[in-house]
């Protein structure tokens, strides 16, 4: 079950880099509109990248509190810390609904997850 997590840990890491670096200096060069996704993708896919290598690990955590506890520091981090490390910036508000996106979208996806790693589990039994 942990391997599984750690495959998906992978998957987020390239899909992070990926919009966080050529997909948003392609964006922005080209002065394209593409509904705010090279803002806020980095904020979306860190909550997936922590609450799969949170799942990934040995301990288990429970999907509610992991999601929440995520999202919750990505809002710290967004009106605490940003602000403070980028003199004169603003809360982005898109960051933060994006965050609760992401953090909603992946408690469904860890609990599918699970249910389905449980039900594989039991028929091998």
């Amino acid at each position: 079950m942990k391997k599984k997590y750690f495959i998906l840990f992978l998957i987020a890491i390239a899909l992070f880099l990926f919009f966080r670096l050529p997909y948003r200096n392609y964006i922005y060069s080209n002065n394209f509109f593409d509904f705010y996704i090279a803002d806020t993708s980095p904020n979306f896919f860190t909550v997936f990248l922590f609450v799969f290598l949170k799942k990934s690990q040995k301990k288990n955590h429970k999907n509610l509190q992991l999601c929440f506890f995520t999202f919750f520091g990505l809002i710290l981090y967004e009106f605490f810390i940003q602000t403070k490390i980028y003199r004169g910036a603003t809360i982005d508000n898109l960051d933060v609904i994006a965050s609760l996106i992401a953090a909603v979208l992946c408690y469904f996806v860890c609990e599918k997850i699970d249910r389905k790693l449980l039900d594989t589990a039991n028929k091998l039994q």
